[in-house]
């Protein structure tokens, strides 16, 4: 259970970027310290600046909400004013008895009516003196013994139809309409309202008071900033607009707003053509409405201009930011980089470091941590490196100098000449094999020798046995001459033939022995197979151990041959055996064709 949790959060940890498996391991401490720092910069930056454009454009929003409300109110307000006193002034004549007087007088003769022309010549005119955007004022009487003078007074019959139907269902409400076209020179709204101030039923006549487009432009011309101000009808024809860009009269050609309308007030968002707008509305007591409407663009300028001013603020301080960064990360990783030369050094085996003090700090006690090890190091190379190095070449020295190499072979040659001066042919013939024998093995104490010599030697060796058993044994060589100045180390293909000749023999055929010597890639194989009682697995495995033969005849056992060709060649090299009883045993001596130039010098 615990090696599942340890493997699963293995792999968690190498999907990590910074750990040690991690994909981002790999670059230089420097960079990564200025990575970090520069996301612990510009996240916090980011995260100030995303806030503050939120804040602000949710105050700025709101600010602008408030201040289209209140404008709309104030309009609104304004509008309400303007009417209202225009009102009051079609009140003076609606409730002016004299004037009623005169319209719902039968004139039977003409000069009757003189008296109502002068008043009326006298009080309209004064009005419209003083009300300099009142364009006409008329009254439309049905009386058809007053003359008409076409246009103070005029007959019920040029009124239009609309204003007459609007006015008398008012039933002495004021009603306005308006002309058509907005955008007309004379362009005017029309205040209508019967004249029945004590009949309802039966007016005497209809007021009108045209009135100029400029009174009402005069009131949402200074409020046209960054926005567009309307003022519609119940049908949504434009009254007045500061809008001076528009051509539609009808607003809801342009805006599609008709049911948003349908309230007393309100404010809601609508997108066209890819334009998001704000709009604002008030219905007027008249059944008029003020709408404002803003593009969003317009709305969040201020609050866009606020937020590149803190972009720019923002990307100035974390160019500082980085600059310093850089400059803190280069000083702050530079002892790191020293530290870290002078460990490649180690790398190298220089293990003289001249590393200057770096201070106190963790780095600083870093570093002489490392200094001190570096000087432990070169000391126990030296102590114990140097020693297991001469060790070895004692070990060497030792396992081939068991005898006394020129005490035996002058004792040799004494007795071989004492045999030959006795006659004792076969005994002077074994000495002078015994004497060649050790002549190479002893090489002027040399333990490098030609692969031809070890052939020799072997050949020496087996004269010498061939005496002491009569012709027991078969020797065949399968050699490849091209081998023979090859170098190798001496004395460990004897072993191994002694071994044939004390094990394998087993009745009185005798036993065969091929000796054979091949090139394998860049290796040279020496090998001995014998077809004598063979071995099994455990008594294979003991041989294999040994440091010795079983016998101890030959002082030099398998494990030591391969002792020394592993401590010669490298552990690689060495010896394998194959033994199976009553089959025979093959043995394999692999060495190398260019061994390394400490174990390559050939004899002198």
């Amino acid at each position: 259970m615990n090696t599942e949790n340890i493997s699963f959060w293995d792999k968690i940890a190498a999907r990590i970027p910074f750990t040690r498996t991690g994909r981002l391991a790999r670059p230089r401490l420097r960079h990564k310290f200025f990575f970090i720092f520069l996301i612990v910069i510009i996240l916090p930056f980011s995260i100030l600046i995303y806030y503050s454009y939120t804040s602000t454009r949710s105050t700025i929003t709101k600010q602008t909400y408030t201040a289209l409300n209140v404008t709309l109110a104030q309009i609104n307000t304004n509008v309400e004013k303007r009417l209202d006193y225009y009102n009051q002034l079609s009140n003076i004549l609606y409730m002016d008895a004299q004037l009623r007087n005169y319209l719902s007088t039968d004139y039977e003769q003409a000069f009757y009516y003189l008296d109502a022309f002068q008043y009326i010549n006298r009080t309209l005119p004064s009005l419209m003196t003083l009300n300099s955007n009142i364009q006409n004022i008329t009254i439309f009487t049905g009386n058809k013994t007053l003359y008409s003078d076409g246009q103070y007074v005029k007959y019920m019959e040029e009124l239009p139809a609309e204003i007459k139907e609007k006015a008398l269902k008012a039933a002495g409400s004021t009603v306005y309409t308006h002309t058509d076209d907005y955008t007309a020179p004379d362009a005017h709204f029309t205040l209508a309202r019967s004249l029945s101030y004590f009949s309802l039923q039966h007016p005497y006549g209809i007021l009108t008071l045209d009135i100029s487009d400029n009174e009402l432009y005069s009131l949402i011309k200074m409020e046209n900033n960054n926005k567009s101000v309307y003022i519609i009808d119940e049908n949504g024809r434009i009254i007045s607009t500061g809008d001076q860009n528009l051509a539609s009269s009808l607003l809801y050609d342009l805006y599609p707003i008709q049911k948003e309308l349908s309230g007393a007030s309100g404010h809601f968002d609508l997108k066209m053509n890819g334009q998001e707008r704000f709009f604002t509305y008030n219905k007027l007591s008249n059944g008029w409405s003020t709408v404002i409407t803003v593009p969003y663009d317009e709305l969040l300028s201020n609050t866009n201009k606020a937020t590149g001013k803190i972009i720019w603020f923002s990307a100035i301080t974390i160019s500082i930011a980085i600059l310093l960064l850089y400059f803190t990360t280069k000083v702050l990783t530079k002892r790191i980089e020293v530290l870290l030369q002078q460990i490649r050094k180690v790398e190298r085996g220089a293990f003289r470091l001249s590393i200057n003090p770096m201070g106190h700090d963790e780095i600083g006690q870093l570093s002489f941590a490392f200094n001190k090890m570096a000087s432990t190091i070169q000391n126990l190379i030296q102590d114990v490196y140097v020693k297991e190095i001469a060790m070895k070449e004692s070990e060497l020295n030792t396992l081939q100098a068991q005898i006394n190499p020129h005490f035996l072979y002058n004792t040799l040659s004494s007795i071989s000449s004492l045999a030959l001066k006795e006659g004792a042919g076969q005994v002077y013939q074994m000495v002078n094999y015994l004497a060649k024998y050790y002549r190479v093995s002893l090489n002027k104490g040399k333990r490098i020798i030609l692969v031809e010599q070890e052939i020799n030697l072997v050949k020496n060796y087996v004269a010498i046995q061939d005496i002491r058993f009569r012709d027991k044994l078969h020797m065949h060589y399968d050699l490849d001459e091209e081998l023979f100045q090859r170098t190798t180390i001496k004395l460990i293909l004897q072993p191994f033939i002694e071994n044939c000749i004390n094990h394998a023999m087993w009745d009185e055929s005798g036993v065969n022995i091929n000796v054979k010597l091949k090139r394998d890639g860049h290796d040279m194989l020496l090998q001995v197979i014998d077809d004598g009682a063979g071995m099994t697995a455990e008594q294979l495995d003991q041989a294999m151990q040994k440091s010795d033969s079983p016998s101890g005849a030959s002082g030099y056992g398998i494990k030591n041959v391969d002792d020394r060709i592993k401590l010669t060649y490298g552990g690689e090299y060495g010896v394998s055996m194959f033994s199976k009883p009553g089959i025979g045993t093959a043995v394999t001596i692999r060495i190398p064709l260019d061994p390394p130039p400490s174990a390559a010098k050939a004899p002198g």
